[in-house]
């Protein structure tokens, strides 16, 4: 496994609602809480891949924060 395939842990209060919808057509599982927002795993190729989709599939206007949880 390559280190751009590791599967990390993310965070986001961005768009919660897009950012879901996103999650569940794609099959990755997610969790929400109101104090820390959705959380869910997968590696970093497919959350920079899910910040374009967000901006130009869903109109996102600015690019959604999505941060690594450390």
């Amino acid at each position: 496994m390559s280190e751009t395939d590791e599967t990390k842990k993310w965070q986001t209060q961005s768009v919660k609602h897009k950012v879901a919808t996103v999650l569940i057509l794609d099959g990755v599982p997610f969790s929400y809480n109101e104090e820390s927002g959705i959380m869910f795993t997968a590696p970093e190729f497919y959350v920079e891949k899910l910040k374009d989709r967000l901006m130009y599939a869903y109109g996102c206007s600015q690019k959604p924060i999505i941060n690594e949880i450390k």
